[in-house]
């Protein structure tokens, strides 16, 4: 079996006391793509922020293991973790403009990432930089360097921030909802750059969004996350043709984008909300929304039950054999 570049496992997350990651794990290995999906608010950002050390005031890692090609991320200096973000790890956001330096230009602030992740500078920096640009499709590479963020559309802007992650040659790249700001067309040629970055450099791929359909056809493998805990994980074709946990199967009976999966007149809310952090009792968190709910499973966290090869689900009906 081929070894993980990034291996999670059991990472739990406390902000004042208030459980918001209640034992994460999962694996990517390289030249893999794994989506992390859920509604906003289920951990899935957090769960990226809490592996870079990069966690708000207030919140600290309770349990769990961050490895990063072997080498333990929890519990490393500040000035090892500043090697690995932008350098072994590259990072993706969802709001390139808001991320951008708005008074430095786009190729200066690509430039400092060479300098910082691998010591270049002068000619060398540049024809880096040129590379990068074009390997990203901005091929206008001079008028593009010299620009500010704002003389860019939404869509450059993204690639921009691409070519800044690419920088520091990664091993991982984390796109955390990369295409949220931008329309359809452009949305999908940024999945489909980074899905080509991913086979032509062997990067392993962490994928996050609340939307199933970026998801599809993207990813080898989806975890799916509710209130701060993985409650299925599986082979992509098997989340979207074989669901088992009642939110996955509500996830894409709600979700507009799955042609053949959802159709639209079939199209169905999820009751109710999210719990408060912390606030999903001693059961399941989704007891209080699933229609298969019994009385069990607001009492009793359930194990993981492993149905195939890969596919595994944290419900009751599985454990207990309803």
């Amino acid at each position: 079996m081929q070894s993980p570049v990034l291996a999670v496992d059991g990472l739990a997350v406390d902000i004042r006391g208030a459980a918001v990651l209640g034992g994460v794990s999962l694996e990517i290995a390289a030249g893999q793509a794994l989506g992390l999906v859920g509604e906003s608010g289920c951990g899935k950002s957090m769960t990226a922020l809490a592996i870079l050390g990069l966690l708000p005031r207030g919140a600290q890692v309770r349990a769990g293991s961050v490895r990063l090609q072997g080498q333990e991320l929890l519990g490393a200096s500040e000035a090892a973790l500043c090697q690995v973000r932008g350098g072994s790890v590259g990072l993706i956001f969802q709001e390139p403009g808001a991320c951008l330096d708005p008074v430095m230009r786009v190729g200066r602030q690509i430039g400092e990432a060479l300098r910082l992740h691998r010591g270049l500078r002068g000619g060398a920096q540049d024809a880096v930089l040129r590379d990068l640009l074009v390997e990203v499709g901005l091929t206008d590479t001079e008028r593009v360097a010299r620009a500010y963020p704002h003389e860019l559309s939404g869509g450059m802007q993204q690639r921009a921030m691409i070519a800044m992650a690419l920088a520091g040659e990664p091993v991982l790249l984390i796109a955390d909802e990369p295409t949220t700001a931008l329309d359809a067309r452009i949305a999908s040629q940024i999945l489909d750059l980074l899905d080509r970055l991913r086979r032509d450099r062997g990067l392993a791929l962490l994928l996050i969004s609340h939307d199933l359909a970026v998801i599809g056809g993207r990813c080898d493998r989806v975890t799916v996350m509710y209130a701060g805990r993985a409650v299925e994980h599986a082979p992509a074709a098997q989340v979207f043709t074989a669901a088992r946990h009642p939110y996955t199967a509500a996830l894409i009976a709600a979700s507009p984008g799955l042609a053949g999966v959802a159709p639209k007149s079939a199209l169905r809310d999820i009751p109710g909300q999210l719990p408060p952090p912390g606030g999903g009792g001693s059961g399941c968190a989704f007891a209080e929304r699933c229609a298969l709910a019994r009385p069990a499973c607001s009492q009793r966290l359930p194990a993981w039950t492993a149905l195939a090869t890969d596919h595994a689900v944290r419900c009751l009906q599985y454990e207990e054999g309803w």
